[in-house]
């Protein structure tokens, strides 16, 4: 089932979150419980698989049929017994910083170069306080008591939160950022 496209019920909130933010989400799918189809995922791409609700990703090339599909089995045997055994596919862009945002205000972020999954295992996390934006907001200040200028990832990340805010009120969110564009991966819903 393509990103976008009307979901049946029972399907994860994390999903549901996700589909409301559609642009900001890398293109991808959602395999059903039996499902295989990609969706508009090419060979030789990279993807990042997880299971909704679930931080764990696995990145694996689409080229090999026998290696995805072993991917995809390896993923719902993850999924928790009795809940439904949804697989999210998103394009895994190259990214130089990723992390999770945990929505307040203020909005904190912890940040690491390289992908999203290594924040909890990574020896240098960096940590910003982010501005809540307006519709005109300019994202170049974080909000700690000395406004330190926040990176160019970070003022993109701060353009980010402003628009899934419009989409998604509270939670934690977990992003990418290839130098150019950050990019939503994941929403959880405050426990």
């Amino acid at each position: 089932m393509r990103l976008g496209a009307p979901l049946p019920p029972g399907v994860h909130e994390e999903v549901r979150a996700l589909w409301r933010c559609g642009r900001l989400v890398p293109a991808g799918a959602l395999l059903l419980e039996g499902g295989a189809d990609l969706g508009p995922l090419t060979p030789d791409e990279h993807v990042s698989l997880r299971v909704p609700g679930a931080y764990a990703a696995v990145r694996v090339p689409t080229g090999s049929s026998t290696v995805l599909a072993a991917a995809v089995r390896t993923a719902r045997l993850a999924t928790p017994a009795g809940t439904r055994q949804d697989v999210l596919v998103l394009r895994a862009d190259p990214c130089v910083h990723a992390g999770r945002v945990l929505l307040g205000p203020p909005d904190r972020a912890r940040a690491v170069e390289g992908q999203a999954h290594e924040l909890d295992a990574a020896a240098e996390v960096r940590e910003l306080l982010l501005r809540r934006l307006g519709r005109l907001g300019r994202a170049h200040r974080g909000v700690d008591q000395w406004r330190t200028p926040l990176p160019p990832w970070g003022m993109r990340l701060s353009r980010l939160v402003r628009d899934v805010l419009r989409c998604v009120p509270a939670g934690e969110l977990t992003w990418a950022d290839d130098g150019r564009t950050c990019r939503l991966l994941g929403v959880r819903s405050p426990a």
